[in-house]
C-alpha cells in the first residue's frame, strides 16, 4: 500500500504505522458491534499520520471485517488502496480530518438510542456519568438524509464545530476524537447515556448534573487513561470469539 505522504520520517515506518492502525480499526470494530453501536452499515476510520489519507471499513463489513478488507482513501473520497467497496458516506470522514487537525478517528453509526435522542428537541442532557463527558453538549445536525456529498458534509462538519459528537437527525451519529480506542468508548457511552436518558424520561423529569463540566469534557475525551476499558471490551469479544471457536470444533465431532 502506497501513500503520498508530507512526512519523511514516515516512510521509513510507513507499513508498520498503517498496518498496526489498521489491526486496531478491526479491533475497534467488533468492540463497538459488539457493545450494539455499530451496524453493518456503519464505518470507523483512522487518520494516516502525515498524510491525506484515512483508513476505513469496506461497506457493510461490519464485525467480519479482517485487516485485509481495510480501505485506504484519500481526503478527495477517492479509494486508492483495498478491495471491498467504501462507504457511500466516505465524505463524512474526509471532510471532519480536513477540518480538525486534531481528530484522528472518526465514528459515523446508526446506534438505536442516540437516533431516538437525536429527535428530541433538548437533546443529550448530561444527567449521569455516562453523557457527563459530552457536557459541553452534542449539536444536532437537521439534514437527514445520506451524507454522500462533500457540500453536505462540510455543513455536517461546521455543525459539529469543535465538538466531540453530533446527532444527525433521524439518522444517526458521527462521534469522533483523538484516537481510534478512546472514540470507539465515546460512541459507547454516547449510546449508553441516550438509552439511559430516554429510560429515566418515562420515570420522570431529567435534570443536569449540578457538576456536569461544561468546559472540562474535551480534556477528559482528551485524557489517554480513559482507552483503559478498551482492553475489557477487547477481552470480552475475544473470548466470545473463542467460545464460537469451541463450538464450531464440538460441532466437528472434536473433543477438548
Amino acid at each position: 500500500m502506497k501513500i503520498q505522504n508530507k512526512n519523511p520520517v514516515l516512510s521509513k515506518t510507513e507499513a508498520s504505522v498503517i498496518e498496526n492502525l489498521k489491526r486496531r480499526l478491526v479491533e475497534g470494530i467488533q468492540v463497538i458491534t459488539g457493545e450494539g453501536v455499530l451496524s453493518g452499515s456503519g464505518h470507523l476510520s483512522a487518520r494516516i499520520p502525515g498524510t491525506e489519507t484515512f483508513l476505513i471499513n469496506p461497506r457493510f463489513a461490519g464485525v467480519l471485517a479482517d485487516v485485509k478488507d481495510i480501505c485506504a482513501v484519500n481526503f478527495d473520497g477517492k479509494r486508492i488502496a483495498g478491495k471491498g467497496p467504501i462507504p457511500s458516506e466516505s465524505p463524512i470522514h474526509a471532510a471532519v480530518y480536513r477540518s480538525r487537525s486534531d481528530v484522528n478517528s472518526v465514528i459515523h453509526c446508526h446506534a438505536r438510542y442516540s437516533i431516538l435522542v437525536g429527535l428530541l428537541e433538548g437533546g443529550l442532557i448530561p444527567f449521569n456519568r455516562e453523557a457527563r463527558i459530552f457536557a459541553d453538549g452534542v449539536p444536532i445536525f437537521p439534514e437527514s438524509r445520506g451524507i454522500n456529498d462533500f457540500p453536505l458534509a462540510q455543513r455536517m462538519v461546521d455543525n459539529l464545530g469543535s465538538h466531540y459528537a453530533t446527532f444527525l437527525r433521524g439518522h444517526g451519529v458521527v462521534v469522533v476524537g483523538p484516537g481510534i480506542e478512546g472514540t470507539c468508548i465515546s460512541a459507547i457511552q454516547l449510546e449508553r447515556a441516550c438509552q439511559d436518558q430516554l429510560l429515566m424520561m418515562s420515570i420522570g423529569e431529567v435534570k443536569p448534573m449540578a457538576d456536569a463540566g461544561r468546559g472540562r469534557s474535551n480534556a477528559r475525551l482528551e485524557n489517554p487513561y480513559r482507552a483503559w476499558p478498551f482492553l475489557l471490551w477487547k477481552h470480552k469479544i475475544k473470548s466470545k470469539a473463542q467460545i464460537r471457536a469451541g463450538i464450531r470444533t464440538l460441532k466437528e465431532g472434536e473433543h477438548y
